[in-house]
C-alpha cells in the first residue's frame, strides 16, 4: 500500500486495546524504558540492537520482536533502520481472549508470520479500511501468531451458532458492527467468533457484510436512485468506497451498471 507517511498512528476508542506506531526512519532509543503493554515490533530494512540488562538481541527484517510489559530495555542502531511497525497490546485485553505471553522477550524468525503482521498493520493504518475490517485483520493475525485453546463444540451446535451469527448480520449489516460487540452478543471470544463463521461460510465476517452492502447497493441502483443516495443508504463511507467495492464484485462501476439496466428492472 502507498499511503504510508514519515510517521503514522492507529488508535481508536472502539478498539482501545490496540495502538500501532509506524516510523519511516528510526532513531536510536538510548534511555532504558518499559511499556505497560505487550509490544510487537518489526522492521523492513536495517539492523537494530535491543538491550535487556546484560542481554543483547539483534532484530533484522523478516523477524518479529515481542517484549512483555514492564521489561526494561533500550535500542541502538547497527545499520540504518527503515519502516518500523510497533504494535502495543493491552495485556488485560489479551487475557480476556485467553492469550498469555510468559517470556520477558523473544525474537521469532518466521517470514510468513512477519508478512502477516505487516499486512495487518497496513490495514490498521489504512483510512479506507472499515473498523470491522481492521479488527478482523487483527484477530486473524492473532490466530496465526498466538496459540489458543478452543472448546470443541458438537458440529451441529457450531453450525447452528454460525447460522445465528449470519442471521444477525443479515438483519444488522447496515449498522456500525465491531467484533467485540458481536462476540458479546453470542457469548464468544472474538477469535472464536471469526473461526466459527469462516469455518461454516468460507469467508471473513467483514467480507460477508461488504457483500451484503454491495447487493443492497445493486438493488437500490435498480430502483433508479442517485449514486449519492445509494451510497448513503447502503452503508458505504463515500462514493469512492462504493465504487471500489462494487467493481471488485461485479467488474463494473455503479454508474456503468445503472446506465445499462432498464429503469423498469
Amino acid at each position: 500500500m502507498k499511503f504510508l507517511m514519515k510517521s503514522n498512528i492507529f488508535k481508536n476508542d472502539k478498539l482501545n486495546f490496540i495502538e500501532l506506531l509506524y516510523l519511516e526512519d528510526v532513531t536510536p532509543c538510548s534511555k532504558t524504558h518499559t511499556h505497560e503493554e505487550l509490544t510487537i515490533a518489526v522492521i523492513k530494512k536495517g539492523s537494530l540492537n535491543l538491550i535487556f540488562n546484560d542481554t543483547t538481541l539483534e532484530l533484522l527484517p523478516n523477524q518479529i520482536l515481542i517484549i512483555n510489559s514492564g521489561v526494561p530495555h533500550f535500542a541502538s542502531i547497527n545499520k540504518q533502520v527503515k519502516d518500523s511497525y510497533v504494535l502495543y497490546l493491552k495485556k488485560e485485553y489479551l487475557e480476556t481472549i485467553d492469550f498469555v505471553f510468559t517470556s520477558a522477550y523473544e525474537i521469532l524468525k518466521n517470514k510468513n508470520i512477519y508478512k502477516s503482521f505487516i499486512k495487518m498493520c497496513d490495514y490498521l493504518l489504512n483510512k479506507k479500511s472499515s473498523l470491522l475490517e481492521k479488527e478482523e485483520m487483527f484477530f486473524s493475525f492473532c490466530l496465526s501468531f498466538f496459540s489458543f485453546e478452543f472448546k470443541e463444540l458438537d458440529p451441529k451446535i457450531e453450525s447452528t451458532l454460525a447460522l445465528s451469527i449470519k442471521k444477525y448480520l443479515d438483519d444488522n449489516f447496515l449498522d456500525d458492527i465491531i467484533l467485540d460487540d458481536l462476540a458479546l452478543q453470542f457469548d464468544l471470544t472474538a477469535v472464536h467468533l471469526i473461526r466459527v463463521f469462516k469455518k461454516e461460510f468460507g469467508l471473513p465476517i467483514h467480507s460477508y457484510i461488504l457483500n451484503k452492502k454491495v447487493q443492497k447497493a445493486k438493488d437500490l441502483l435498480s430502483s433508479n436512485m442517485s449514486i449519492l443516495e445509494v451510497t448513503q443508504n447502503s452503508g458505504f463511507f463515500d462514493q469512492s468506497h462504493l465504487n471500489r467495492s462494487f467493481k471488485r464484485i461485479f467488474q463494473i462501476t455503479p454508474k456503468e451498471y445503472q446506465k445499462h439496466i432498464s429503469p423498469k428492472c
